[in-house]
């Protein structure tokens, strides 16, 4: 399985983890958005917690570790901000919404500043613009990760991306915007076979709708 794909493997509406962390995370939860321009979020699809223990990120680790690349260091090289322990110990919130024209997913994560500003400030490693996965199955994809330079800013301060993925000929492509709010990180992403002209509009309104309520729900 593409590990682009892997990102939409919700395991279900949970909310993981203990105390303040739990809370925190529930508090995120609330400040997601519910529905925005015909996308309905889909709770059996959505979870909040501890970021490393939500069940989504789990299934991601088990297929990274299944994965074998041409370039080792490239393992999924557009999210290598999570790989550190500030986030991964993180009070988190993913949501998945149904929208007749992609598979759209927001993730929220809590931090300090400093913390929010090194994880945008992130970038895959040297020469990992291209790679190729091979998964436990046999099969193998093509990665292509490209900056989106031409999206504006959005929260604090932000980055758009793109992961292109080709299997046996067939081209898929995760667009996303991660952003800053304060102390807060936040990643929109789209998942589908069309262009980023496709989804721009939605990438980017969805993610200015997000800021505003998380200003409304969380100050």
């Amino acid at each position: 399985m593409p590990l682009v794909l892997a990102l939409g493997a919700c395991g279900g509406p949970t909310e993981e983890g203990t105390g303040d962390q739990a809370e925190a995370a529930a508090l995120l939860h609330d400040a997601q958005l519910v529905s925005f321009e015909g996308a309905e979020i889909m709770p059996e699809g959505s979870e909040a917690g501890v970021y490393s223990e939500l069940v989504t990120v789990q299934y991601s680790e088990q297929v990274r570790a299944s994965t074998e690349l041409d370039k080792p260091d490239c393992l999924d090289a557009a999210n290598r901000w999570a790989d550190a322990e500030a986030v991964q110990a993180a009070p988190a919130s993913l949501t998945s919404y149904e929208w007749d024209r992609g598979s759209l997913t927001h993730l929220l994560v809590r931090l300090d500043e400093e913390g929010a500003a090194a994880a945008i400030a992130s970038r895959p490693p040297a020469g990992c613009d291209t790679y190729t996965a091979t998964y436990e199955d046999g099969t193998s994809s093509g990665y292509e990760v490209r900056d989106l330079a031409e999206l504006p800013t959005l929260g604090d301060e932000s980055r758009g991306f793109a992961v292109d993925v080709d299997t046996d000929g067939e081209r898929n492509h995760m667009y996303s915007v991660m952003y800053r709010n304060g102390d807060l990180v936040g990643t929109t992403s789209i998942m589908g076979p069309g262009a980023l002209e496709d989804y721009q509009e939605m990438l980017v309104e969805f993610t200015r709708a997000s800021v505003d309520r998380q200003q409304e729900k969380l100050g």
